[in-house]
């Protein structure tokens, strides 16, 4: 099984934490002054990176079926994806190390 490459996770995290920040703007909006025009630019943002981030972990290989399912839940995607896919790229790349048999 392959790990997920450097650009692959690279762009999960840039996009979790785009998701992540969103979804702050979008809470915090809500508790204080809920200005419909922070609303109408978030929304769409936040709603855009969400899906990214889970298609690409759904598509994404070598990553287990618990990973891709915690990805693509709302709210918690994003936290779950800057933390377990680098774990599983970690854990990936460990073990084809070790199956690899060095150069001669």
């Amino acid at each position: 099984m392959s790990a997920p490459t450097r650009g692959t996770i690279s762009t999960l995290t840039a996009l979790s934490l785009l998701e992540l920040l969103s979804l702050a703007v979008l809470l915090t909006n809500l508790a204080t002054v809920h200005a419909d025009g922070v609303t109408s630019v978030m929304g769409p943002v936040h709603g855009a990176a969400y899906l990214s981030v889970a298609v690409i972990a759904l598509l994404t290989r070598g990553l287990r079926t618990r990973t891709r399912v915690l990805v693509a839940l709302p709210v918690i995607g994003g936290i779950c994806a800057l933390t377990l896919v680098p774990k599983e790229a970690r854990r990936l790349g460990s073990e084809t190390a070790s199956t690899e048999e060095p150069a001669a």
